[in-house]
């Protein structure tokens, strides 16, 4: 099995597609949301993560750009310098899928990379740029 993150970003006229539903039940993946934001009049965005066979997810991301979704695969991940951080907690409140979180009783940051999205937030929101995305 494979596992694939992607952005699924959604134009005015795609944003109301059933697009998840069609990838769980035509294409027999399994499918865990990690981040959506959808204005319908305007689009959205969908960080997912994918798992099926390859053939399977070669179909579902070919079903996606005949639907006009654009699909931006995640290969990147979220590099944290903990010696450059001043444990500040600025990333924390930005983070979306409360990957970052300070540590109550040392008040240390902690980063979870296995739930990171890598969605940039946090390189925006860190004042000593002590995250990165490395590509």
């Amino acid at each position: 099995m494979i596992k694939k993150k992607a952005i699924l970003r959604f134009d005015s006229t795609t944003v109301e597609k059933p697009v998840t539903y069609y990838l769980i039940k035509k294409y027999d993946l399994w499918i865990n949301i990690l981040q959506a934001r959808f204005e319908p009049s305007l689009g959205g965005k969908l960080v997912i993560e994918l798992r099926g066979e390859k053939k399977q997810l070669d179909q579902a991301f070919a079903y996606l750009k005949e639907q006009n979704i654009r699909v931006d695969f995640l290969e990147e991940e979220i590099s944290w310098d903990k010696l450059k951080c001043n444990h500040c907690g600025a990333c924390v409140s930005i983070c979306p899928v409360g990957a970052l979180k300070m540590n109550r009783e040392t008040y240390y940051l902690e980063f979870n990379y296995q739930d990171c999205v890598v969605c940039g937030y946090c390189t925006d929101a860190c004042p000593v740029q002590a995250i990165e995305i490395i590509f």
